[in-house]
């Protein structure tokens, strides 16, 4: 993590805001975030209809199925969306290995074959920032981009 600005502390004469953190701060700081227990996860992609979507980003349905989210509105134009009740929303699913079968019913009760989609492992060292922040929380998370998204097709 990078505490400061790059250019703007400390002064030319060393000066810092008294509740800049020192050198120390930032070393115990980075102890701390070594000393984490990282989860083991895994994630598949799915599309889910727009009239599901709310069910699935639920906190409560999270939680009683242990998963978490990121989730993409797609565009209503683009090839797997459409308008109205027919817009998709592109998710990735992360669980624990161990619960993949209470996430599979979860997902096929709003009409999501988890199954066929390509299971991988979430790379511990990961530099997607959402994912470190997934692999480190303590419960589950969804992050809903404010974006639209095209999907296109290779």
């Amino acid at each position: 993590m990078d505490w400061a600005t790059s250019g703007i502390y400390p002064t030319a004469d060393g000066w810092c805001p008294p509740s800049w953190p020192t050198n120390e701060d930032h070393l115990a700081f980075e102890e701390k975030q070594k000393a984490r227990i990282k989860r083991r996860l895994v994630k598949r992609t799915a599309v889910i209809l727009h009239k599901h979507i709310n069910t699935v980003v639920e906190p409560d349905f999270m939680d009683r199925n242990r998963y978490s989210l990121q989730v993409w509105p797609l565009r209503e134009a683009s090839k797997l969306s459409g308008r109205g009740e027919q817009r998709s929303y592109a998710c990735w699913v992360y669980y624990d290995p161990q619960d993949e079968q209470s996430v599979f019913r979860a997902f096929s009760s709003v009409d999501a074959n988890l199954k066929a989609s390509e299971r991988e492992v979430v790379d511990p060292d990961t530099s997607i920032k959402n994912e470190e922040k997934l692999l480190f929380a303590k419960g589950q998370q969804c992050y809903f981009s404010m974006y639209e998204w095209d999907a296109v097709q290779d």
